[in-house]
């Protein structure tokens, strides 16, 4: 795993500032933040671990990194790619998503063993308070199960669901 790197001082980086861009903590210079070269969801992770596992890997040692989708501070996995994101900031997100998105309307299949919300003994534990996450069907577009919980007001994103809401029909 490479850290994002300051190109003036050399120091890592992983502080998002309001503008959505990355700082240096030491010399105060913006990082360039680049997604990962094969991330659908255009995830960038800067290499700055963080205390949570990922709910989805259940591997031990496979922490989340700090990282950004657009301008929102999430937490991302290198492995499988899914995001632990704030409820307020999916929401923008989403917003934001679909709004910029002028492709074509894309419907994926759907299956329901794959797609649909995990049963009660499936469901993924939330990384920052340990206990389970509730998995429900999203109510926008995209037709996506998205796992949340309430208590921290977070939001797990598996690979390639906030893609799906984006370029799914409906009013943009």
């Amino acid at each position: 795993m490479l850290a994002m790197k300051c190109q003036s001082c050399g120091a890592p980086v992983a502080r998002l500032d309001r503008s959505g861009r990355y700082i240096c903590d030491y010399c105060e210079t913006e990082a360039i933040a680049e997604a990962l070269a094969d991330s659908v969801d255009r995830l960038v992770l800067t290499g700055t671990l963080s205390q949570e596992h990922c709910p989805s890997c259940r591997q031990p040692g496979t922490r989340l990194e700090t990282g950004s989708m657009d301008e929102h501070p999430v937490l991302g996995c290198r492995r499988c790619q899914g995001v632990w994101v704030r409820r307020n900031s999916f929401a923008m997100l989403v917003h934001g998503r679909r709004s910029a998105y002028a492709g074509p309307d894309r419907t994926s299949d759907f299956d329901l063993s794959v797609d649909g919300p995990r049963d009660h003994h499936d469901r993924l534990t939330c990384p920052q308070c340990c206990t389970r996450m509730e998995s429900f069907y999203y109510a926008g577009p995209g037709r996506v199960a998205i796992d949340a919980c309430d208590g921290c007001e977070r939001i797990w994103l598996d690979c390639g669901e906030i893609t799906r809401i984006a370029e799914a029909p409906g009013r943009r």
